[in-house]
């Protein structure tokens, strides 16, 4: 089997907004469970009503640790891959193991698990190693919830089935050939199990909010353009296709559909979450209740990211509807280790957080994180109004500071909705602040903005606030998901590219998509001189790529750059078995040969980059053939100077 790194998201990371976990909150680090095995990687963590803590490791062993002790204990072992576990009593615990959902109960008191009950196992596995199930959750009716990732086309499907096999949810990167890979399930208390939602793809992470909600996390991936937050309401398609195969009434193979159909079928999240600024890789949700000791925060949602040591704070509103909310960076950074997959309060009102390792992020053990008493200076709230947002703050600002609107620099863009995967940040523009307006209590700021747009993130990084006092913001960073304005919301654009999969589509390995460290400026925007455009090779980005063919061709680019200086290039490309150099010209001067090695296949995509010297405004940026074809190009993005 595959380590579970394998499950989150296959992108390059990126650099994420640096926050700062605020003063106000300690972090201190909990022993490890005295495991057997080498990592000791936490997948699953609740609090028993006494007051101990459980907690499921990969490796299949779940152990109890008395806070007051400071003792663990082994209570059972030889589970497939758990990952996520619900603290039922005191003997008892409800576990979502790979191949079904788990009572395990200790019956004659010894401490030890001694009963294994099957509550369900009414879905399918093919034996692909990402067909991970994840942590259970339990509503005020007792219904149980748990979430299902599809499986990978980096992976087989073995001899061995479980379920019904449907040739139709095959195709694709991440496909559901079984069922309900790709789906939320509920085991309601009469013990039928039901698909209550479709279209996800790694969904790692379900948690209720204090009013009942039910939400789900997503990674981003293939028909994912950015990590997501889900409000899940039953019977509805959240964007990934394979699920569908499994969804009644739906016909034909669902990755082979037309996206532009899809997309009309989708729910929009509630929160995304800025790839590569905010979020990479969420899981668990957890609501912060009134119980919990932490803060002024009561009834927000906490999100943690696996790609680095962060919790995201998130601040939903119900508009039109349907909920949606920005999303901030809140305990980041310092003793937090990386890897925050699971969360949970304990009796004294701290948060626990189990930290799961990956080849390429995360940590291990476990984490407990207090408030202070003392309010931290951070964004309580960020509202939207009719001409733009209505920030609460913790403490009064500083209110020269913060009337300026030169410290509101609003962003405004969206992530495309493809069968690619990701999506860089589209049509990124800068929003214009009309007033500022600071209540005078100092506690409340009204940012009018020029034009707000449906369907697009809004943007803000405040960091030169300060409190009145002269405190900075711990977390300046903030991300509001609109889908729907106050009024006269305009229909939803989809935001869609790309056409129907072939029924042939290749079942390779998942092809990485770079993050986007730059603009990027897609080949079938720019001017093309006998180059044709195609998309017969999957794994481009954009709506196609460049195909260079004989003779002299070339696409040429124009690119903005901020200042006069030397900056780079990263050209993304595919090329089989020969090198195919291409010439590269700057504002009509020479600036050498680009040399283009081969990727291995037409299938693979690789980066080349090259410094380029630029002026400030727009470039000229081109690639001309040099006795020979070229490859086939997807994008140019650019980074600096």
């Amino acid at each position: 089997m595959r380590p579970l790194s394998y499950f989150l998201s296959f992108s390059l990371i990126s650099q994420l907004v640096l926050a700062g976990t605020p003063p106000a909150y300690q972090v201190t680090k909990i022993p490890n469970p005295p495991s057997k095995f080498e990592t000791k990687q936490i997948d699953g963590l609740d609090f028993l009503p006494d007051g101990r803590m459980a907690v499921c490791l990969p490796s299949g062993e779940v152990f109890f640790y008395s806070p007051k002790s400071k003792k663990w204990q082994l209570f059972a072992e030889g589970l497939h891959n758990p990952l996520g576990l619900i603290g039922e009593s005191n003997t008892s615990l409800i576990i979502s193991q790979r191949p079904e959902v788990t009572r395990v109960s200790d019956t004659d008191g010894d401490g030890k698990a001694d009963d294994f009950e099957v509550l369900t196992d009414a879905f399918g596995m093919s034996g692909n190693y990402h067909e991970f199930h994840f942590t259970p959750v339990k509503d005020k009716e007792g219904a149980l919830y748990f979430s299902l990732g599809t499986g990978s086309s980096g992976d087989g499907i073995r001899s061995i089935v479980r379920g019904k096999f449907d040739p139709r949810g095959r195709p694709g990167r991440m496909h559901a050939s079984t069922p309900y890979r790709g789906c939320v399930m509920k085991l309601t208390k009469d013990g039928k199990t039901i698909p209550w939602s479709y279209g996800h793809r790694t969904p790692n992470g379900l948690g209720l909010d204090l009013e009942g909600n039910l939400f789900v996390t997503d990674n981003q991936g293939d028909w994912v353009g950015s990590s997501k937050l889900f409000h899940v309401k039953e019977g509805r398609f959240y964007g990934h296709a394979a699920s569908l195969t499994w969804k009644k009434g739906f016909k034909g193979a669902p990755l082979e559909a037309d996206p532009r159909e899809l997309a009309k079928m989708r729910s929009r999240a509630a929160v995304v979450f800025p790839h590569g600024s905010m979020a990479n890789s969420p899981t668990q949700v957890l609501a912060i209740t009134p119980e919990a000791k932490f803060g002024p925060f009561t009834g927000q949602l906490l999100v943690g990211e696996m790609n680095r040591n962060r919790i995201v704070r998130v601040m939903l509103e119900e508009v039109d509807g349907e909920l949606q909310g920005a999303c901030v960076p809140f305990i980041d950074g310092g003793a937090l280790a990386r890897g925050c997959n699971r969360m949970a309060w304990a009796p004294d009102g701290s948060l626990y957080v189990g930290h799961t390792k990956h080849t390429w992020a995360g940590g291990e053990g476990i984490s407990r994180v207090e408030w202070n008493g003392e309010d931290p200076f951070e964004v309580a709230s960020m509202k939207l109004t009719k001409d733009g947002f209505r920030f609460s703050f913790t403490k009064p600002v500083d209110r020269k500071i913060a009337g300026d609107p030169a410290n509101w620099p609003f962003k405004r863009y969206y992530y495309q909705y493809h069968k690619s995967y990701g999506s860089p940040q589209i049509e990124v523009t800068p929003v214009e602040v009309e007033s500022v307006e600071v209540s005078k209590n100092g506690k409340m700021v009204m940012v009018r903005l020029k034009e707000l747009k449906a369907w697009h993130i809004h943007e803000v990084n405040i960091r030169g606030l300060k409190s009145a006092d002269g405190t900075s913001l711990a977390n300046s960073y903030l991300a509001y998901t609109l889908n729907r304005l106050l009024e006269n919301t305009p229909p939803d654009p989809l935001h869609v590219s790309g056409k129907a999969s072939p029924k042939s589509a290749p079942q390779g390995k998942p092809v990485k998509v770079i993050d986007p460290i730059g603009t990027v400026y897609q080949a079938e925007d720019a001017k093309r001189r006998g180059v044709g455009l195609a998309t017969g090779h999957g794994g481009f980005t954009g709506r196609n790529y460049a195909d260079f063919g004989e003779g002299e061709q070339s696409i040429e680019w124009t690119v903005k750059s901020a200042k006069t200086g030397q900056g780079k290039i990263l050209i993304r490309y595919a090329l089989g078995a020969s090198k195919r150099p291409l010439k590269l010209i700057v504002n009509g001067k020479d600036a050498g040969i680009l040399p283009f090695p081969p990727t291995g296949d037409w299938k693979k995509w690789g980066d080349l980059t090259s410094p380029v010297t630029l002026k400030k405004g727009e470039n000229k940026i081109v690639l001309r053939t040099n006795g020979a074809s070229g490859g086939n190009i997807d994008h140019l993005q650019v980074v600096g100077p």
